[in-house]
C-alpha cells in the first residue's frame, strides 16, 4: 500500500513538472514568434533614424514582450507601450501598429539621445518618465505639469535619472540587455549603424562613464534575459 501511494506521488511529480516544462516551452515559442514578426520594423527604423536596433528590441521586450495589443494600467498602448499624449506628438494614429508604434519609438529615441548630449542612461529615463522629469532631477527645477501635477517639488538633484524605483530598476535593465555579451553577439554594432548617420546618436563613452551601476542584479530575471535577444540581428 505504501508503495502503491509513493508511486502515485512519482508520477504526479513528473507530470506536474512535464507540464511546466510544456507551458515554458509554449511561452519561449510565442515570444519568439512575436519578435520575429516585429524584427523588420525595428530593422528599418533603426536604419532611418540612426538608432542602434538593439536598443529598439530591448525597449519593445522591457515594455511590452512584443505584445501588439499590451494595454498598462496607467493607458500606454501597443508593443512601444505609447501614452496618448506621446503618440499623438509622434502621430502615432494606431499605437498596436508595429510599423507606426517601433518607427516613432526609433524617432523618439534619437531625439531624446540628441537631447541628453548621447547619454543612453538619461535617454532611457526619459522614454519612461518623461523628458521634463529627467532634466527637472538635472537641474533641481521643480516641474509643473499641465495637470497641475508638480515634479520634484523640493528640488532635488541627481543627475538626472529620477528617484523612482520603476525608473531606476528601467535603466538598469536596458543597459544590462545593451552591455551584456549575449546581445553584443546578437546584434550589430552602434558604430556600422551610426556610420550613415548624420550625427552619431550613442557614445561608447558616455555609456561607459554615465550608465548605471552594471554590478547590480537586473529587475529581470535570468530566462527572461535569454528570452529577451534571441534573434540575430541581419
Amino acid at each position: 500500500m505504501f508503495r502503491k501511494a509513493l508511486l502515485l506521488i512519482l508520477v504526479l511529480l513528473v507530470l506536474t513538472s512535464t507540464a511546466a516544462s510544456q507551458i515554458q516551452s509554449g511561452n519561449d515559442v510565442s515570444i519568439r514568434d512575436r519578435a520575429r514578426r516585429i524584427e523588420p520594423f525595428i530593422m528599418e527604423s533603426s536604419r532611418r533614424y540612426g538608432v542602434d536596433p538593439r536598443l529598439l528590441k530591448i525597449l519593445c521586450f522591457i515594455e511590452s514582450r512584443y505584445r501588439l495589443d499590451a494595454v498598462s494600467p496607467k493607458g500606454a498602448r501597443g508593443p512601444m507601450q505609447f501614452m496618448p499624449d506621446t503618440a499623438k506628438r509622434f502621430g502615432v494614429r494606431n499605437p498596436h501598429d508595429p510599423q507606426q508604434a517601433i518607427d516613432a519609438a526609433a524617432r523618439y529615441l534619437r531625439d531624446l539621445l540628441m537631447r541628453f548630449g548621447g547619454r543612453l542612461d538619461l535617454a532611457l529615463a526619459a522614454y519612461n518618465a518623461g523628458e521634463g522629469t529627467v532634466e527637472s532631477f538635472q537641474t533641481g527645477r521643480p516641474l509643473v505639469l499641465a495637470s497641475g501635477k508638480v515634479i520634484n517639488r523640493r528640488g532635488q538633484i541627481t543627475g538626472g535619472i529620477p528617484p523612482y524605483r520603476e525608473t531606476q530598476d528601467y535603466v538598469r535593465s536596458a543597459i544590462a540587455f545593451f552591455t551584456s555579451d549575449q546581445a553584443k553577439s546578437f546584434a550589430l554594432t552602434t558604430r556600422s549603424i551610426q556610420k550613415n548617420s548624420a550625427s552619431p546618436l550613442l557614445s561608447s563613452r558616455n555609456l561607459r562613464r554615465h550608465s548605471s551601476n552594471r554590478s547590480k542584479r537586473s529587475s529581470l530575471t535570468a530566462s527572461e534575459r535569454e528570452s529577451a535577444l534571441f534573434i540575430e540581428v541581419q
